[in-house]
């Protein structure tokens, strides 16, 4: 009986989800298959590209610690589950040297289903970081490059910060092409270049009457930096394994680690 009873609940509670999307609420229980439903909503509502945004978005909308498993299994395992009926969302991993060993980011991105469902709950999926990076910086060629940006673009974003990958026109400024565009929470926005070795390019430099730099690591960043005073440059610069190390200690004071 007490299963009868279970049954119907279940099914009850299965109608309340569009039609042709009920599977959801038989694979999962009640209460998580509503997390799924909020993490592919917030992928579709926001365009964020990685894991790691995805679970910062999660703790903020319910409250849950980021690294909680209640919110980890969803990400980690029901948005990757191979074995449900329709996959709502395709993920790889992007390793990324230079962070203290290696660093592994998975990367998501809603598939035509996940996008399916997301029209039917009300939500017209907005273009993903990822996708724009494919679009506008050949990101399927250059993997790496754009894995470092969607990680400056979450450490950014995990400080309070607003992040935009990609913010350009091509067509409106083709000479003015950013990876990415940061803005503290008083409103400063800063065009940024993301560079994922030491690079000495003095002709794209000169262009610029300021740079804002990030790189992989501190050594990358001293000698970039030293090169831009040397050339009468001023700017910015931060480096990804100092803000990922800053943030693993609770750190979130700064973004920019360095003005001249």
């Amino acid at each position: 009986m007490l299963e009868g009873m279970n049954r119907i609940s279940r099914a009850k509670k299965a109608s309340t989800l569009p039609r042709g999307h009920q599977w959801i609420a038989w694979r999962w229980n009640s209460q998580f298959w509503p997390r799924v439903i909020m993490a592919v909503k917030t992928l579709g509502e926001t365009g964020v590209s990685t894991a790691l945004d995805l679970l910062l978005l999660l703790s903020q909308k319910t409250g849950v610690e980021m690294r909680a498993n209640s919110l980890r299994n969803v990400v980690y395992g029901a948005l990757a589950d191979e074995q449900v009926s329709h996959k709502m969302v395709d993920q790889f991993s992007v390793r990324l040297s230079g962070l203290g060993g290696f660093f592994t980011m998975n990367v998501l991105q809603l598939t035509d289903y996940g996008k399916d469902l997301c029209r039917a709950l009300g939500v017209e999926p907005v273009e993903s970081d990822w996708e724009k990076i494919i679009r506008l910086h050949r990101g399927e060629e250059q993997v790496v490059h754009g894995g470092a940006v969607l990680f400056a673009a979450y450490q950014a974003r995990l400080r309070g910060w607003k992040a935009e990958v990609m913010p350009f026109d091509p067509q409106e400024t083709p000479w003015f092409q950013p990876d990415l565009k940061v803005t503290d929470p008083e409103g400063w926005f800063y065009y940024c270049e993301v560079e994922t070795r030491s690079r000495d390019n003095p002709d794209k430099w000169a262009r610029m009457r300021q740079a804002n730099l990030i790189v992989p690591t501190p050594t990358t960043r001293h000698w970039m930096v030293r090169r831009l005073k040397d050339m009468g440059i001023p700017g910015r610069a931060t480096d990804l394994r100092t803000l990922a190390q800053q943030a693993k200690a609770g750190d979130l004071s700064r973004f920019w680690l360095e003005k001249w």
